[in-house]
């Protein structure tokens, strides 16, 4: 997979996804929001790398949650639905990643693209 193709991904909000790569890249997304909260917790009393792995976590929070709406918005393309419900995450993030990780998307093309893991227009 190029750099094209994981901003794609990541952030783009066209095409579809199937189970299997959203959640791969979800799980991929968790992991990278737990990095700051571990160094956190191995910083202790430490109030200088607790404020630098804060404002890493807040940031990282904000950038991940975006990925995760856009994961989610082409996750709902693959069942032909529209993307907005994807704003579920900002309220029910984990339940909303493990619901759209369940089931099966359409068979063959659809409104949202042609197939699976590609943005929508390409072949």
């Amino acid at each position: 997979m190029n750099g094209r193709q994981l901003l794609w991904l990541f952030f783009g909000f066209s095409g579809r996804v199937d189970r299997q790569a959203f959640a791969l890249a979800g799980m991929l997304l968790y992991l990278a929001r737990l990095y700051p909260v571990y160094r956190m917790i191995l910083a202790g009393n430490d109030e200088a790398a607790l404020d630098y792995w804060g404002g890493i976590f807040i940031t990282l929070f904000a950038v991940l949650l975006v990925s995760h709406i856009a994961l989610a918005a082409k996750r709902l393309h693959d069942f032909d639905r529209p993307g907005w419900p994807a704003i579920f995450f900002l309220i029910g993030d984990i339940l909303a990643f493990l619901f759209l990780c369940i089931p099966r998307g359409t068979n063959g093309p659809n409104r949202y693209g042609p197939r699976t893991n590609a943005p929508a227009g390409t072949s």
